[in-house]
């Protein structure tokens, strides 16, 4: 059985336009103070830091962060995170562009597993790309990985864009079809059946409501707008 996925974009990063006019140009930011804020109070809101099995996050310093504060009682049982570059940004920006493995390892040792992480992992090309075929390339074979995980709950910390590729919320073109995540947001998927390449994901009904989604009739006809800032 597949497991259930709770995607979360990552809290207010240096990089924002709200703190930080040129702050595209920062490469790999790390949290302001604020995003910490919002990831200590994510924390406390979360009600399911007992059924986590896994935690995954995009190599990117913020998401890092974001997931080890957000998800603290979970590395208080000893859990780990496990950085996935299929994760990061589907941007690339300085912003959105990762720091060296070395360096990586030293912010964040003993709590972060960088087992799928190579060097050079930062380039954007081939499977990391940032054109939309790419894009929806690495955004399947992403849910394909956790969709064949045996955890019965994964958590993952991504990033306000490629989010839009895990879901769905795209076009042909790779521009997004519902607004922007908010910062720390966080929206649980359940997997549909069938299998199959794409390793659909469907928002959960409790997920909806907790989000504030108006719907009519089954169709989702509204969710609540929020800036871009930096994704």
């Amino acid at each position: 059985m597949a497991p259930i996925l709770h995607i979360m974009r990552h809290g207010q990063g240096e990089h924002s336009s709200a703190v930080n006019i040129d702050g595209a140009n920062i490469r790999d930011a790390p949290l302001t103070q604020h995003g910490k804020d919002q990831c200590a109070e994510r924390c406390k809101n979360f009600q399911s830091h007992d059924k986590i099995d896994l935690l995954l996050a995009s190599h990117l310093r913020r998401a890092l962060q974001t997931c080890a504060l957000s998800f603290a009682p979970c590395l208080d049982r000893s859990q780990k995170i496990y950085a996935l570059p299929m994760a990061e940004e589907a941007s690339d920006s300085p912003c959105d562009t990762g720091s060296p493995l070395e360096v990586l390892q030293n912010e964040f040792p003993n709590i972060v597993i960088f087992d799928h992480v190579k060097q050079g992992w930062y380039m954007h090309e081939g499977d990391y790309a940032v054109d939309p075929v790419s894009l929806n390339a690495r955004a399947a074979k992403l849910r394909r990985f956790i969709r064949d995980r045996e955890e019965r709950e994964v958590v993952l910390v991504t990033h306000g864009f490629f989010a839009h590729y895990l879901t769905g919320d795209v076009n042909e073109r790779g521009e997004q079809t519902t607004p922007w995540w908010r910062e720390t947001e966080l929206r649980t998927f359940e997997f549909l059946g069938g299998g199959g390449e794409e390793a659909g994901i469907r928002e959960t009904e409790e997920s909806l409501l907790r989000n504030g989604v108006v719907r009519d009739d089954g169709v989702i006809i509204n969710r609540p707008e929020v800036g871009r800032e930096s994704a």
